[in-house]
């Protein structure tokens, strides 16, 4: 075994030494990308010191990544140990979790510069560099130097490769070969292009025991009882016959977003779930385990109750001015929104960017009291915002709205409560509505919250895509009837939708801006709307996309006539088809 590892060594540093000073591939494109994203991003370069890094005290180096790296982190350290590299593993998110160093010099230079577990390295922080960069396009770079944005990291060379889950095509994290700059070699990049594809089999040959394993189970259970049963494990979810007619595909896919919490060990084993179609299940949630570590879940469902047909009377759910919709959802959540404001209880309204949240609080305030003026405060203006708030307090307005109020620091988050506390005990008190994201914890700990009495729920759109035809004749152009084709509408209510309502009105505007009229048709769309990828695309993947989706709607579907029109093989066509995730 130590002569293996002594004549790996040995080819690795004869190779290091044979391409010194040989050129390397050419990622000056990628270099200037992240160099525009990172002034977009306010990223200063000037400077000796970086500015100050998000850092994470608990990281997970229990999980499954972790576990099949370090063998080839340790196989790879060894490899490298004649020479001044360090190599590193960070999550999906930039975080640093893993380093292993051979010179202490090098690594006495990477801690003083925060290259070390817990710090993040992403490009919106950092700007170029070897980690973010490489995260930020999809692909393996090689930054040298001067390439890094960051004047304090200029000293340094690095290689980074995605690591990709097999299973889902998803970024699982990301494995970096660094240097002094005076060491550099290319072929950095392509080790670390090496490693990254060796724990991407490790990650395969694990995820296809932990597969069968959950598969085991899910045919037990559908032999064992005749109910509807899910699985999920490594991204992959499944259903038997009975649980493909019990859901509908919006209320299958809700289900399939709740699963991925529901590996959590801590969650109950069993509890009902409200559906976004109005109905609900009853859950019972089955663990699977691998060695220690969670395989996957099981999940029996039974239907408790099922959306009612009959429509409730008009006065019960009020019409909103400026607000589209009539899905039992978006019906529900204007419900409880109504009853809240009926007594001016404050509230939160929670729901993902481009929802509608401060729509639905403007609409809100014009059926309540349509006369009193209503004031928006951003809580991410920083400390201005205080002054803003204070302002709405000393002025007439009966509503204001706190948009953003996760993004409130701490000593904000203090003195906003004091105003609102001083401001409830007045009369009569207005009422006062705080948005807010899905994603973070923020308000966990926040003195404001607790000035808040119920929190509403804003459904995302591809949770009530029933309502795009009302927000359709409503926003994009509300003086003209867009006509749509049936196929157009059936492609926009298939589609995710990631920037909700936003998006929608944005990509209607768009289409109306390039053909303001006659009937919007499919070709009409933009390519992306036809695509639902299962990972984060990069700009070549992107054009490459578009191209196939062009191809297939000049040929009217016709995918071996698509092949043709591209100049590739059948096959390849439809392996990109079920990469990129296209339906046309």
């Amino acid at each position: 075994m130590d002569s293996d590892n002594r004549r790996r060594r040995v080819t690795t540093a004869r190779h290091l030494h044979d391409l010194a000073g040989s050129p390397s591939e050419d990622v000056s494109p990628l270099i200037a990308q992240s160099w525009r994203r990172s002034r977009q991003a306010g990223v200063i370069p000037d400077g000796s010191h970086l500015p100050q890094l998000q850092y994470v005290e608990d990281l997970d180096l229990r999980r499954r990544l972790v576990r099949c790296a370090l063998p080839i982190l340790d196989r790879l350290h060894d490899d490298l140990s004649d020479m001044s590299l360090s190599v590193a593993l960070s999550d999906e998110h930039a975080r640093v979790l893993v380093r292993r160093d051979n010179d202490p010099v090098l690594a006495a230079k990477l801690d003083k510069v925060y290259f070390a577990p817990g710090f993040t390295y992403a490009e919106e922080l950092v700007g170029t560099n070897g980690v973010g960069t490489a995260l930020e396009t999809g692909m393996a770079v090689y930054v040298d130097g001067a390439q890094h944005y960051h004047e304090s990291i200029q000293y340094f060379t690095c290689a980074g490769a995605p690591i990709h889950n097999p299973t889902t095509g998803r970024v699982e994290g990301l494995i970096d070969i660094t240097g002094l700059t005076h060491t550099s070699n290319p072929l950095m990049r392509q080790l670390a292009l090496g490693a990254a594809r060796d724990i991407e089999s490790a990650l395969r040959a694990t995820g296809s025991i932990k597969q069968q394993l959950v598969l085991g189970e899910f045919l037990v259970a559908c032999r064992r009882r005749q109910t509807a049963v899910y699985s999920l494990s490594c991204g992959v979810f499944m259903s038997n016959e009975i649980g493909s007619r019990l859901l509908d595909p919006i209320d299958e896919a809700f289900l399939r977003e709740e699963a991925q919490s529901m590996l959590d060990p801590s969650r109950v084993a069993q509890f009902d779930l409200r559906l976004p179609s109005g109905g609900s299940i009853t859950v019972k949630r089955t663990l699977v385990e691998h060695g220690g570590d969670i395989a996957g879940i099981l999940l029996e469902v039974e239907a408790t109750s099922r959306p009612t047909k009959t429509m409730q009377p008009p006065h019960t759910v009020p019409v909103f001015p400026g607000v589209a919709g009539s899905s039992l959802q978006w019906n529900r959540c204007r419900g409880e929104l109504t009853s809240l404001a009926a007594t001016d209880a404050n509230v939160i309204l929670k729901g993902e960017t481009g929802s509608g949240k401060l729509t639905l609080v403007r609409g809100m305030h014009l059926y309540k009291n349509p006369q009193a003026p209503i004031v928006v405060v951003d809580c991410s203006a920083g400390k201005s915002a205080h002054e803003e708030l204070r302002t709405a307090l000393d002025s007439a307005a009966t509503t204001i709205v706190l948009r953003h109020i996760d993004q409130l620091d701490a000593s904000t988050d203090e003195l906003f409560a004091v105003l609102m506390s001083a401001d409830q005990h007045r009369y009569p008190a207005r009422w006062i509505v705080a948005t807010t994201s899905t994603d973070g914890d923020a308000l966990q700990n926040s003195a404001l919250a607790e000035h808040f009495i119920a929190t509403v729920e804003v459904p995302a759109l591809r949770h009530h895509p029933d309502d795009i035809p009302d927000i359709i004749r409503m926003h994009p152009a509300p003086h003209r009837e867009t006509a749509l084709s049936d196929d157009t509408m059936r492609t926009l209510k298939k589609y995710h939708w990631p920037g909700n309502v936003r998006e929608l009105v944005d990509t209607l505007k768009h289409v109306l801006r390039a053909k303001p009229a006659g009937t919007i048709a499919v070709a009409d769309l933009p390519s992306a709307l036809s695509s639902a990828p299962r990972r984060t695309m990069t700009a070549m993947e992107r054009v490459e996309r578009d191209a196939i989706v062009a191809a297939l709607r000049d040929s009217g579907g016709n995918r071996v006539a698509a092949a043709k029109l591209l100049g590739i093989a059948r096959s390849s066509l439809y392996r990109k088809i079920d990469t990129f995730g296209i339906h046309v």
